[in-house]
């Protein structure tokens, strides 16, 4: 994934967190779920899944080719892949939260992005403290569901690929290519990782057992409105080569402050 992804994070109720800490089941929704309505301001994207916006002719034929008709214009275009997506906030490592006096970590989630994840009295943040075992764990479930699978952080530059013909000829040949891109605006602030598969048989939902060993480590509390979160980890050793964490105290802290945007 490149940057050093420290802890996964999933703001949402308590009751579809518990599957994940105390079953390690992942359910996971279709990627074209997220043009629904019904959705929280975050997770509804009128974008998900599209691959270009240039003003073309669909054209359709019934002889095999030798002929053409226009089915009519669009703007417009969306590629269903058959994913099925289960997304995290991805908090990764930035030298600029670094204290090295006290060996410290100490980075907020604002409450710009719980708010437009927020469900109500309850709302749970959930804190996966051991990627790797995480990413290694979901990769071992898809393949033994013989399901092709990825997983990264997104990248926020639609706005560009919806105008670019090679992104469109890109996302058409790679079913996971449109996963990973969306709009900056309103979006970015999520620092997204996905982790999908593609399931052409075309259920509601994918859901992977995990291995249950009790091996995974969580954090889960309950969220207060109007709150930011400050997460600090501490005791921190970091790969000296490229200057980055590998491990820290499973002690983490979380405190909560009053948002500047209240």
């Amino acid at each position: 994934m490149g940057e050093q992804l420290l802890l996964l994070i999933r703001i949402s109720k308590p009751e579809y967190n518990k599957t994940l800490y105390d079953e390690y089941k992942v359910y996971m929704n279709p990627q074209k779920a997220f043009l629904k309505g019904g959705l929280t301001e975050g997770q509804y994207d009128k974008f998900e899944g599209a691959i270009t916006n240039v003003p073309c002719k669909l054209l359709y034929s019934v002889d095999e080719k030798k002929s053409c008709h226009v089915f009519g214009d669009t703007t417009t275009i969306y590629k269903n892949n058959y994913a099925y997506i289960y997304c995290m906030y991805g908090l990764r490592y930035d030298e600029k939260c670094y204290d090295a006096k006290y060996n410290k970590y100490t980075y907020t989630i604002p409450w710009k992005y719980i708010e437009d994840l927020w469900q109500g009295a309850g709302t749970e943040l959930m804190v996966i403290k051991n990627t790797k075992v995480f990413v290694d764990k979901l990769k071992k479930a898809a393949e033994e569901a013989n399901l092709i699978w990825a997983y990264g952080k997104v990248a926020y530059d639609l706005e560009g690929k919806l105008s670019d013909i090679d992104y469109f000829d890109l996302a058409m040949k790679d079913s996971f290519e449109s996963v990973y891109h969306k709009c900056k605006e309103r979006y970015e602030i999520q620092n997204e990782v996905r982790f999908s598969v593609i399931n052409s048989d075309r259920p509601d939902y994918v859901e992977l057992q995990l291995e249950k060993d009790q091996t995974l480590h969580f954090d889960y509390f309950s969220l207060e409105y109007g709150r930011d979160i400050v997460i600090e980890l501490s005791n921190l050793e970091f790969d000296k080569e490229r200057n980055v964490p590998v491990r820290f105290s499973s002690e983490i802290m979380y405190y909560e402050s009053k948002s500047d945007i209240e």
